[in-house]
């Protein structure tokens, strides 16, 4: 069975690597779910501010994690780049907000027909306008437990830690509650 390939975004990479090691390029249920980056993130991730705050992108485990990149065809490439040209017209004329390297993920799950993993509003919103799959990192966190691949402690942990350095999701409580609650509580 081939990949079924998933897109994950900066914030969401940023949030999840650090515990979900390796987050990348391991296949993962049934399905064969299998994270990526794009080679964007890391030109972003060499931003002097993101440098220190998230100081552990450079140390050798991560850095050589974020080197595996969907592979695509040369046509393949010309048309993420023709639809990355229309949704950045698109962005600068009628929905600023999503960065460039925003636009190029939803290019990449247009044209290879993948969801993309996103905390990010105008991001959403865009990937919305043009009918992208986009999911968030509670519910990619969800398919991980329902796949056996991390635990609810591991789920937890995580919030728990994004509670403390103030970086929860866009719908955090909304989301949480509807992924992770039982319905008998």
């Amino acid at each position: 069975m081939p990949q079924s390939k998933i897109l994950v975004d900066t914030n969401a990479y940023l949030r999840l690597a650090r515990t979900i090691r390796p987050l990348l390029f391991v296949p993962f249920g049934d399905n064969k779910y299998c994270l990526y980056v794009l080679p964007e993130l890391n030109k972003e991730l060499e931003n002097r501010k993101l440098q220190s705050k998230f100081h552990w992108v450079d140390e050798e485990e991560f850095a050589d994690n974020r080197k595996h990149f969907p592979k695509i065809s040369k046509k393949q490439k010309s048309s993420i780049q023709q639809t990355f040209e229309y949704l950045w017209n698109h962005v600068q004329t009628d929905l600023p907000g999503p960065s460039r390297v925003d636009v190029m993920y939803i290019a990449y799950a247009l044209e290879l027909n993948v969801p993309v993993v996103t905390d990010d509003q105008d991001m959403t919103e865009l990937a919305n306008e043009f009918d992208t799959q986009v999911m968030s990192t509670l519910e990619l966190l969800k398919i991980m437990l329902d796949c056996g691949h991390i635990d609810m402690k591991t789920i937890d942990g995580l919030c728990d830690y994004w509670r403390y350095i103030a970086d929860l999701p866009a719908n955090f409580k909304f989301d949480y509650d509807r992924l992770f609650s039982d319905p008998q509580d």
